[in-house]
C-alpha cells in the first residue's frame, strides 16, 4: 500500500497509472484496527522504479527496486538486511496491481492534491485507491485475507532524491529467513 497526482477519468475497469512518473516524497499515516497509528515515509525515484519506505523513527527501511523484482528489509540499529525470498515477491504485486480490476468512483482530495478514487478487486481482497494523474496513491482503504488497513497521505513533495537513499550503507550485515518467516515476523509486533 504505497504513492500522489491528478488522474483523468478512465473507463471501468482500466487500470490507472498507480506508479509515480515523477520523483516523489509522501509520508502517509497507516491505520489498521487493533494497532496505534504509524506514520511512514515514501521516497520513490521514478526513472530507476526505486522506492524507499521507513517508518516514522527510522528502525525499519524497505528498499525495493520494481524493475529488479526484489526487496530488502533494513534494520538500522542492527547494521543488518534481511534477505526473505517471499519479500521480494511484493514487489511484483506492486509493479503490476497484482491483475487488478479498477473501476472508477469519482474525486477525491488528500493532502491537498486532487485525485481519482476507484473500487480496486483483485483474487485476493478489495478496497478503494485515491490515486493521482500521474501515479501517486493518496490513500488507500482496502482489506484481505490478513485483515484491513487504512493509508492517506499527510504530505506530498516533488523533487530530485539522492540516490544514495536507495542504496545499502557500507558493511551491512545479512539475516536471511525461511519463506514465511518475515510476513510472521511483520504481522506480529
Amino acid at each position: 500500500m504505497f504513492g500522489a497526482l491528478l488522474l483523468a477519468a478512465a473507463p471501468a475497469n482500466a487500470a490507472p497509472r498507480f506508479l509515480p512518473v515523477q520523483d516523489v516524497r509522501v509520508s502517509y499515516e497507516l491505520d489498521a484496527p487493533g494497532r496505534p497509528a504509524a506514520d511512514y515515509r515514501l521516497e520513490f525515484d521514478a526513472p530507476d522504479r526505486l522506492a524507499r519506505v521507513e517508518n516514522a523513527d527510522a528502525s525499519l527501511v524497505v528498499l525495493a527496486d520494481l524493475n529488479a523484482g526484489q526487496a530488502q528489509l533494513y534494520l538500522p540499529a542492527l547494521r543488518a538486511v534481511v534477505e526473505a525470498p517471499d519479500f521480494s515477491s511484493f514487489t511484483g504485486m506492486i509493479a503490476n496491481a497484482d491483475g487488478a480490476r479498477f473501476t472508477p468512483l469519482g474525486h477525491g482530495v488528500y493532502a491537498g492534491l486532487g485525485c481519482e478514487k476507484y473500487l480496486v478487486l483483485n483474487a485476493q481482497g478489495s478496497g478503494e485507491a485515491c490515486i493521482t494523474g500521474d501515479g501517486v496513491v493518496l490513500h488507500f482503504a482496502g482489506q484481505d485475507a490478513h485483515g484491513s488497513a487504512e493509508v492517506t497521505a499527510l504530505s506530498v513533495a516533488f523533487g530530485p532524491i539522492d540516490p544514495a537513499q536507495f542504496t545499502l550503507p557500507p558493511q551491512t550485515s545479512q539475516i536471511t529467513l525461511p519463506p514465511g518467516a518475515l510476513a510472521a515476523l511483520l504481522q506480529n509486533p
